[in-house]
């Protein structure tokens, strides 16, 4: 069994950026940029891009890269647990093929989180919110984690909330409830038989009504590590979203 496998599911079609991940980003694919910052972690094994569509696999495998095709899939989680049925590893990462200004130091040290914490199941990556806006806009995930690094829940909403009759003498530790919560960076490494079984579980009223499926993990009882990321990586959802990236790349000269 192979210790450590970076899965990055990608597929053509978006809802709203079609063909995202052949976007061109510094003269590249966006994923084939994924696959290149996948490949400088030092902890993978062996790095995966899993998609539908041949157009894809063309051209990762042009940039000296690794792809298979897989099924229909309503979910990159799913796409994702294919391939590991046919290669076996300890860890899987599933890693958007839609962030390339990740961190691999900050992927390297969410796989060692993992590895680190026997009673975790899974583990994401977040970082700190830049301020009380942020924390207000449903946009942007939100995760409280407890003393031991495990996240005591995610939410779109501004969390955790103040009560308005919280007494005088506590009100100073509350000042500033932004900076209880972390942002969350969409990424999780999982112990491959905690994928298999998160995939199996029913759906949660919960996580439809947040649209997002980690909240069905915690729902059932998976216990997930939340480790720091140093960056604050922009994920590619939209074309005002590649346009930010593609300034961002730029600066790196």
């Amino acid at each position: 069994m192979r210790g450590v496998l970076v899965v990055i599911p990608a597929r053509f079609e978006s809802t709203r950026l079609p063909g995202k991940a052949l976007a061109d980003l510094g003269g590249r694919p966006l994923v084939v940029r994924v696959a290149e910052l996948a490949a400088r972690m030092e902890t993978a094994d062996e790095v995966i891009v899993a998609t539908d569509d041949a157009r894809i696999v063309e051209a990762v495998e042009s940039a000296g890269h690794r792809a298979e095709m897989t099924g229909d899939h309503p979910t990159g989680s799913d796409r994702v647990a294919e391939v590991l049925e046919r290669h076996h590893a300890e860890i899987v990462l599933d890693l958007q093929g839609d962030e390339p200004l990740l961190e691999p130091s900050d992927l390297d040290a969410l796989v060692r989180s993992l590895l680190t914490d026997p009673e975790a199941d899974m583990a994401t990556l977040a970082h700190p919110l830049s301020g009380p806006d942020e924390w207000r806009d449903p946009n942007v995930v939100k995760v409280l984690a407890g003393g031991d690094g495990h996240a005591l829940w995610f939410s779109r909403a501004a969390i955790p909330g103040v009560h308005a009759g919280l007494p005088h003498d506590l009100q100073d530790g509350v000042a500033e409830p932004w900076r209880m919560a972390l942002r969350h960076v969409g990424v999780y490494a999982f112990r491959g038989p905690s994928l298999k079984r998160f995939l199996n579980l029913p759906r949660t009223a919960l996580e439809r009504a947040e649209g997002l499926e980690q909240l069905r993990a915690l729902e059932h009882g998976l216990r997930i590590q939340v480790a720091p990321a140093a960056g604050s990586p922009v994920g590619v959802d939209t074309p005002e979203d590649l346009e930010r990236v593609r300034e961002l790349w730029s600066r790196r000269g």
